[in-house]
């Protein structure tokens, strides 16, 4: 083989390889520009079709695989074919990062400037933004929208206000971001749909609340029907000197010695999470605290857990008067406090 010859097929393999790599980057998923660049023609790229040796996803772009694409490769195929100045947003930018939620599988959601026009694709959902340039992440392919406003472009998208705190909440609550932060951002965004909504959820998480349950208890039981402000994520620890554990009470009204858990399907579904439940319960319990536990039930009933957190705190010398939150409110009726047997309420201790 002369000089020449060798030298071509070295540019050859060297196209193959970085073509691989490419690929290999991208989930399988290339573009015919991409294609051609590598020294691969549209002949080539429809014959190796007909051979189901690749597939079309949309126009222009490829799978070089045949079969059902993983999701993670249909977000490449979105963007690559609404690209380059599309970016991830709302549920698919919070999959990407790892969040964990109930996120939708379908449709892969873009946002892409305002201007730009764009063809409908199957699949995908578009949204068209002023100054999109601004939301994204430096140095990332596909390009994807910061956390922040991946959590409240997809909160927003949410009609039902309690699914909005939900995903914010939890957002939070897995540590990727801080109320705060999230403020912040809802400030840079004064065209965002039902940030009026999202604004007292902030403010709530802001407060100490770190789940959807939690913020249904401080808003629809604890504000609602007239209870003391109890303190969130109270840091309490149990056990000898050597071998301490640290726990955190989702809701503790410190002077009625009074705690109040709320268990939602994260954290609360295994043997080993109901184990260290009981045994944070029976701590507070030798330090002469009561706790009443709540589920899901609270937000069909808020106003039955109300009544029940009233007479406990009742009990324990709270002297206030619940207050219905409705003209329907099960407590419209009054609210009288059960009797101790004993002397008398424990009394609160001082503040």
């Amino acid at each position: 083989m002369d000089g020449l010859r060798r030298t071509e097929v070295e540019a050859d393999d060297e196209r193959i390889r970085r073509f691989v790599e490419l690929r290999g980057r991208q989930q399988g998923m290339f573009t015919r520009a991409q294609a051609v660049a590598h020294g691969i023609d549209d002949n080539t790229l429809a014959r190796r079709c007909r051979n189901r040796q690749i597939q079309r996803i949309h126009q222009g772009v490829y799978a070089d695989f045949t079969g059902p694409l993983p999701w993670s490769a249909r977000v490449w195929a979105a963007w690559l074919a609404c690209g380059p100045d599309a970016a991830l947003t709302a549920d698919t930018a919070l999959r990407w990062y790892g969040l964990s939620g109930d996120w939708q599988d379908s449709p892969i959601h873009l946002a892409v400037p305002q201007n730009r026009r764009i063809e409908r694709r199957s699949g995908i959902r578009l949204t068209r933004h002023q100054d999109l340039a601004s939301w994204l992440v430096d140095g990332r392919e596909p390009y994807v929208a910061r956390l922040e406003i991946a959590v409240l472009t997809a909160a927003a998208r949410r009609l039902d206000p309690d699914r909005q705190a939900a995903i914010v909440l939890d957002a939070c609550r897995q540590r990727r971001t801080t109320p705060d932060r999230l403020l912040a951002e809802l400030n840079r965004l004064p065209r965002l749909r039902g940030r009026k909504l999202l604004r007292p959820i902030l403010s709530d998480a802001a407060y100490g609340v770190q789940s959807f349950l939690e913020q249904v208890y401080l808003t629809r039981v604890e504000r609602a029907h007239g209870l003391p402000a109890g303190t969130r994520q109270v840091r309490a620890t149990s056990g000898s000197a050597g071998d301490l554990t640290v726990d955190y009470r989702d809701v503790e009204y410190v002077p009625y010695d009074l705690i109040v858990e709320l268990d939602g399907r994260t954290g609360h579904a295994d043997a080993i999470s109901t184990w260290r439940d009981m045994h944070r319960d029976n701590a507070a319990t030798l330090q002469g605290k009561t706790t009443l536990r709540f589920g899901y039930q609270l937000v069909i009933d808020p106003c039955a857990t109300a009544g029940q957190v009233g007479a406990a705190l009742a009990l324990r010398g709270w002297t206030g008067t619940l207050t219905p939150c409705s003209p329907t409110c099960s407590l419209q009726g009054g609210f009288s406090a059960p009797k101790r047997r004993d002397s008398g309420a424990i009394r609160a201790k001082p503040s």
